[in-house]
């Protein structure tokens, strides 16, 4: 999770990606990306908002995303639930 920046989600905001979760592919679509102030990290804070299908539900873990060649591990856990699916938020601080 090192080095990822809000700069390498920006422009993949209302687009969708791919989850490794329990051997198979599930469809994350992603929904926001904003910058959080006062972050530790060097490459600056932001947060992530997801939205999956209603099945599976993730439960907070790690995962891999993937998109256009691109792979990225992050931690993300359960927010809310939201018409026929969950939201998801992943924070980089």
């Amino acid at each position: 999770m090192a080095g990822l920046r809000l700069e390498d989600f920006e422009a993949t905001v209302g687009e969708s990606w791919q989850v490794e979760a329990g051997g198979r592919a599930v469809p994350m679509r992603l929904e926001a990306a904003q910058s959080l102030s006062r972050a530790l990290r060097a490459e600056g804070g932001f947060r992530l908002e997801w939205s999956g299908p209603a099945d599976p539900l993730l439960p907070q873990g790690i995962y891999r995303f993937r998109r256009d060649g691109r792979d990225a591990e992050m931690f993300i856990v359960p927010v809310a639930q939201a018409g026929d699916g969950f939201r998801y938020e992943a924070i980089f601080n």
